[in-house]
C-alpha cells in the first residue's frame, strides 16, 4: 500500500485526505529504530498524520557491522521544503521538529526555511532536538554541524530538547536559558541528572524549573530520545499542559525500555 493510501470499509483503496498534524525532519533507517523510524510509529499510535523529510537514509544503525548511509542532497532537501509550503501542508500542521542532520549545509538550509515559516506561520511550534552526542559515546556529529544547530536552529525554536550531554556541550556552565532565542519558551533536558536509581528530566522555562524523576532503567538502547521527542510533540499537539506532556513522554520512554519495546 502506498504512502497516503488507506483501505475503506469496502476494501477499496482511497487517498488519505486527513490534515497533516506534524512535520518531522531527521534521519531514517531501514533496519533499526532511531530518528524518524522511531518517531513515526509514536505518531501513528497517537492517530496523528506525520509528514517526514529525511536528511539521511541509513541501511541500518551505524553501530552494526554492516551499515551504509546516503545523505540527501542540499538541492533535494531545499526543494522538498519548498514543496511543503506550496502544497499547503504548513497551513495544516501544529508543529515542525528537527532532529539529526548529515551536514552543516543542511542545517543552514532548514534554518533559512524556518525563518520564512516564522514570518508566514507564526503560530507553528518549532521543536529542535539538537542531536549531537551522548554521555556514553561523546560527540558523533562534525563540529560544524553542532555549531550550526546551536547558532542557527536553536534561536528559532519554540522548544529545545537536548540531553544532559548536549546541553553541556552547547552552553557549558552558562544558564541553560541562554539557548532560548526570541521565540523560545522552554527547554527540556533529558537525563539531566542520573543515578543508579533515579533519572531526572528537567523542564526549564523563562521563569521556572521543574523536575520529573523516574526509576532508572539500565540500557544502552539508542532511539529513546527520539521516542521522547515524538511523544512530547504528540501530547502538545493534543493540548496537554507542558508539564503533563513532559511527564507523559517520560513515562512512555520508561515503559518502552522496561518492556524492551524500544
Amino acid at each position: 500500500m502506498a504512502v497516503g493510501e488507506i483501505m475503506d470499509q469496502r476494501g477499496e483503496l482511497e487517498f488519505d485526505q486527513r490534515r497533516a498534524d506534524v512535520v518531522m525532519i531527521g534521519s531514517q533507517v531501514v533496519y533499526g529504530s532511531i530518528g524518524l523510524s522511531a518517531a513515526v510509529p509514536v505518531m501513528h499510535k497517537e492517530d496523528l498524520r506525520v509528514i517526514t523529510i529525511p536528511t539521511v537514509l541509513l541501511s541500518s544503525m551505524p553501530r552494526y557491522a554492516s551499515s551504509h548511509r546516503q545523505p540527501m542532497s542540499d538541492q533535494w532537501l531545499a526543494q522538498s521544503l519548498i514543496d511543503l509550503v506550496d502544497l499547503g501542508i504548513i497551513d495544516e500542521v501544529s508543529t515542525i521538529s528537527t532532529g539529526y542532520f548529515a551536514s552543516a549545509s543542511q542545517v543552514q538550509l532548514v534554518a533559512t526555511w524556518l525563518r520564512g515559516i516564522r514570518e508566514t506561520h507564526p503560530h507553528v511550534r518549532i521543536v529542535v532536538d539538537p542531536i549531537m552526542g551522548d554521555s556514553d559515546v561523546g560527540i558523533y556529529v562534525a563540529a560544524e554541524i553542532a555549531t550550526a544547530i546551536y547558532q542557527q536552529l536553536c534561536p528559532l525554536a519554540t522548544g529545545i530538547i537536548p540531553n544532559g550531554f548536549e546541553l553541556s556541550h552547547m552552553v557549558g556552565s552558562e544558564d541553560a536559558r541562554s539557548l532560548l532565542g526570541e521565540y523560545g519558551e522552554w527547554i527540556i533536558v533529558t537525563s539531566a541528572a542520573e543515578t543508579a536509581d533515579t533519572t531526572v528530566n528537567r523542564l526549564i522555562t523563562r521563569d521556572d524549573v521543574q523536575e520529573i524523576s523516574s526509576a532508572t532503567v539500565e540500557t544502552h538502547v539508542k532511539g529513546a530520545g527520539d521516542v521522547f521527542a515524538a511523544t512530547l510533540i504528540a501530547a502538545l499537539h493534543k493540548d496537554f499542559p507542558l508539564i503533563d506532556a513532559v511527564t507523559h513522554a517520560s513515562n512512555a520512554v520508561r515503559a518502552g525500555l522496561q518492556t524492551k519495546a524500544l
